[in-house]
Order: structure tokens, then C-alpha cells, then sequence
């Protein structure tokens, strides 16, 4: 994303013409928890980075960007016809790695495991129906995971090496997976903030 569509994205959200907008998993306390602690201690390790709040930290299925106010409930009910038929799923958080590679790192993150071949079907139910209300269709293969933080300097690799080689065996869950939300993203001189417009249950009723 540019500078420019950053503050277009501000002005479409003030203006209400839209709202900027994700589909994602939220996190148990548990794992956030856990999460925060990991944050900390690669803090003391001497890892520089921009930290994502604990609270903030999510699962995400698919990032929409702008969507006009008018088209959120269509977006709403078509998350909940996606998810249709999906059973609940365990799933663990795990691991550290690095996007898009050691040697230039930009984002720092901690992998998914557990029932990956069904989480990653549910993304991909959920990328083919916004694909249907017009959304582009993410063209890099899904990999869930975790943002931790995001480098906004170029950072040692082999400090970023020693990092995952000391904290890779980080493991935190097994939790379960049992409703999708639709987020709003409000950014502010803060960073930015979440609202959970909807979610709905896996093999559940939507919940409001």
C-alpha cells in the first residue's frame, strides 16, 4: 500500500463514503497473551521493530481496503455465505519467520499449525466470494500467520537470524477457531484501530 492510498483510505473514512475493511480470526486472550510475551522478549533481545498492539494482533483471512458504506452488509452476509458448512477448527500458533526473506526482512511474524489444510480452504472460500462482489483476488499463495511487528529499517540479518534461531520453537495454543469476523480498520497518528463490524459462527447462526 502507498502513501497516497493511506490517505485516501483517511479521507474516504471521514468523509463515510467507506470504511476500511478485513476479514479475520479474532485471537483468545490466551494467545494474545502469549504473543506479547514473545513480543517482549525479542524487544530484550535487541530486535527493532514496530510492535503490533497484542490487541490488534489477528488471523487474517483477506484484506478488502476501502469498501463503500453502502456494500457492508453485502460484504457481511457473503462472509457468512463463505464460512457456510465449515466446522470449527484447532489450530496453534508457532514458530518465527520473516516476509519477504532474511536478507531484506520488512515483516516479522509466527506461523499457524494444526488443521492448516482446513484453514486454508476456509480462506479460500472466503477469497472466491469477495472475488464475486468485485474484490481483487490475492495473487500470492495464503500462508496464515501472525504480524508481530514491522521493520521499518533495514535490520542486521544476522542479528534477524539469531532472533528466530533463539525463539522458533515458540508455540502457543492449541485454540479453536469458531466464528469469522468483518473488521473496520481506523488509522490514526497511533496506529491503527479496530471495530468488529460482524461475526459469524462456524457451523453456527451469524453472530451480530
Amino acid at each position: 500500500m502507498t502513501d497516497k492510498d493511506t490517505q485516501q483510505d483517511r479521507v474516504q473514512a471521514q468523509t463515510g463514503d467507506s470504511v476500511r475493511a478485513f476479514i479475520a480470526v479474532r485471537l483468545p486472550g490466551e494467545v494474545t497473551a502469549a504473543l506479547a510475551d514473545l513480543q517482549a522478549r525479542l524487544r530484550k533481545f535487541g530486535l527493532k521493530m514496530k510492535y503490533t498492539a497484542p490487541e490488534n494482533i489477528h488471523l487474517t483471512l483477506k484484506f478488502l481496503g476501502p469498501v463503500p458504506a453502502s456494500a457492508v452488509k453485502a460484504v457481511s452476509a457473503a462472509t457468512a455465505e463463505a464460512i457456510s458448512g465449515f466446522s470449527k477448527m484447532r489450530i496453534d500458533a508457532r514458530g518465527l519467520g520473516v516476509f519477504p526473506g532474511i536478507r531484506r526482512p520488512r515483516v516479522m511474524w509466527t506461523g499457524i499449525g494444526g488443521q492448516t489444510q482446513e484453514l486454508a480452504c476456509l480462506q479460500q472460500a472466503v477469497e472466491e466470494k469477495m472475488a464475486e462482489l468485485g474484490f481483487e483476488r490475492e495473487r500470492r499463495e495464503f500462508t496464515g500467520h501472525l504480524t508481530l511487528g514491522r521493520f521499518k529499517t533495514k535490520p542486521d540479518p544476522a542479528g534477524v537470524a539469531d532472533a528466530i534461531e533463539q525463539f522458533g520453537d515458540f508455540c502457543a495454543g492449541p485454540f479453536e477457531i469458531q466464528s469469522v469476523q468483518l473488521f473496520e480498520s481506523t488509522l490514526t497518528p497511533k496506529g491503527p484501530v479496530y471495530r468488529v463490524i460482524s461475526g459469524h459462527g462456524l457451523d453456527a447462526e451469524p453472530m451480530v
